[in-house]
């Protein structure tokens, strides 16, 4: 398979995870979404140096991947990608913040290196709590939530059409591709000297499928408009959830769980 087709195929992946069956599908699209923006806020309002609160916070994805029975391995390797960036965010508070917070087992730990991994946990847990509304909502009911305000209506129907427009991509691509690797069979990729004019003619012919993609949906009747479905009201299993959770989320923000935890089994 190519590299292309993996692509395209991890996209459908997370697609099909969303229509699964669990009590975390069946939740109110809204009520997981308001779930998930307070899970965001709260984690990212701790202290940059407050690593031990936020690692409570890991409840909270566990738990919704065990309910949800939402494989690990798919979200662990998306997740892969977000950090190096985190990585090289958080590598210049190793150099340029040495005082020293605390002395663990005789070793000094300096401010730089909670910062450090303030920021790498705050990365896993945020990044995990997206892809967990991902995985456990179809695609189309994300969309409707975010067409839905007015004022977010243009900017969620962009995000509708390009993810849409990948899967299109990278089919031109993966035929670019192909037709390359017919006429140079002992190159295993796209030398460098042709990336110039492989990528120009990838850019053209997206151009023109873009633009035969829009004449098509303007013969289905589109207006600029995404017409969705009548969205089911919350339940009084969805309120609950939301009660349950968001206190639960508030007291791990105002409660150091694990400091706690910590102190009563070293007494």
């Amino acid at each position: 398979m190519s590299r292309f087709h993996s692509a395209a195929a991890g996209i459908d992946h997370l697609e099909r995870l969303g229509r699964g069956f669990s009590p975390v599908h069946g939740l109110n699209t809204g009520v997981k979404a308001a779930v998930t923006a307070l899970f965001l806020v709260l984690v990212i309002s701790f202290p940059s140096k407050n690593v031990s609160g936020l690692v409570g916070f890991l409840l909270y994805p566990a738990l919704m991947m065990a309910l949800s029975g939402t494989p690990y391995r798919p979200l662990l390797s998306r997740l892969v990608f977000a950090l190096p960036f985190a990585l090289f965010a958080g590598l210049g508070n190793l150099f340029f913040m040495r005082e020293t917070a605390f002395t663990l087992a005789g070793f000094a730990v300096s401010t730089g290196a909670l910062s450090f991994a303030s920021i790498m946990l705050k990365t896993v847990l945020c990044v995990s709590a997206v892809l967990i509304l991902i995985s456990t909502t179809p695609f189309t009911e994300i969309c409707a939530l975010l067409t839905a305000a007015r004022p977010l209506r243009p900017a969620g129907l962009q995000i509708v059409l390009s993810y849409r427009y990948v899967s299109v991509l990278l089919d031109e691509a993966q035929s670019m591709w192909t037709a390359y690797l017919l006429r140079a069979p002992a190159e295993k990729a796209v030398r460098m000297r042709d990336m110039g004019s492989f990528l120009g003619q990838l850019l053209l012919r997206s151009f023109g499928r873009a633009e035969r993609v829009y004449y098509a949906m303007k013969c289905r009747g589109f207006s600029g408009v995404y017409h969705r479905r009548e969205r089911r009201p919350p339940r009084r299993a969805d309120i609950l959830f939301l009660l349950v959770l968001s206190a639960g989320l508030i007291t791990l923000r105002f409660f150091n769980t694990s400091l706690f935890l910590g102190t009563l089994l070293t007494q």
